[in-house]
């Protein structure tokens, strides 16, 4: 993998890890701190500049079939684009921190099959592929108790079985709590936070994978499972709020901000 800026070497010390203090319910292994309290609000997000791909939703083009898309905030060539089914709509709303634009997804459906599908997609690229580095993706997210499922995926790359591996970040019950998932061919790790966010409220969730593990933090409560994964790299696209827009796929119905992945150097 060819060399990073050193302020990504910088973002990689501000998110790393703390020191821990007090064991968690994320399963064996994993473990809870609370970070300082920030200034502003524990949502409060100032954006992702460095990051490899950074989709705020602040600002729309137009795809080639007529449907808004929205392109990299960043600065990078990607875009993400509409993707749905049986009527399924992405819809533009109020964003976190008082920004002007996040997106919705479908509410929820009872009936086994057409229920409204809808996701953005981004096409896959070499640049979104993390390789065996360290790195981060996550989202702010918004969701009512009446929206949690057994399966909400908020964003992913790869699906379960893909060849190379996958990274994705879910609420995968009815308590709201996210979790996030590392997949390679030689292991896989999941870690599940203690916080839940299906409280209304907008929460800030990222995921962060290192040479020492995996963990995932809520406003700053971390929950971390120790563990070494292998390198992940895929055809898939990143799909955001849900993995497919299949009967069966995981369709998140809650809002999103601010989704982001940054890739980070080794060492």
């Amino acid at each position: 993998m060819t060399g990073r800026p050193a302020k990504l070497r910088l973002a990689a010390t501000v998110t790393a890890v703390a020191a821990l203090v007090t064991a968690g319910c994320g399963g064996e292994g994993a473990t809870t701190r609370r970070a300082p309290v920030p200034e502003r609000s524990s949502t409060a997000v100032v954006g992702h500049p460095d990051a490899d791909l950074w989709l705020s939703f602040e600002r729309t083009t137009m795809a080639y079939d007529g449907t808004s898309a929205y392109p990299d905030a960043a600065g990078g060539p990607y875009v993400g684009d509409l993707v749905s089914a049986n009527g399924g709509r992405v819809t533009r709303v109020g964003g976190a921190d008082g920004s002007s634009a996040a997106v919705a997804f479908p509410r929820g459906c009872t009936s086994p099959r057409g229920c409204p599908r809808a996701m953005v997609e981004v096409t896959s690229a070499d640049g979104l592929d993390p390789g065996s580095a360290p790195f981060e993706y996550g989202a702010t997210v918004w969701l009512a108790r009446d929206q949690t499922t057994t399966g909400s995926n908020i964003v992913q790359k790869g699906r379960f079985g893909t060849d190379g591996g996958q990274w994705k970040l879910q609420v995968d019950d009815t308590a709201g709590k996210p979790s996030c998932v590392v997949r390679s061919p030689e292991g896989e790790l999941v870690v599940r936070s203690t916080s839940t966010v299906a409280d209304s409220r907008w929460h800030h969730v990222v995921c962060r994978r290192d040479a020492d593990g995996l963990s995932i933090s809520v406003d700053g409560t971390v929950t971390r499972r120790a563990g070494r994964t292998g390198s992940v790299s895929n055809p898939w696209p990143v799909r955001v709020g849900s993995p497919g827009v299949g009967d069966d796929d995981d369709q998140y119905h809650g809002r999103v901000d601010d989704v982001f992945l940054r890739i980070l150097e080794d060492g």
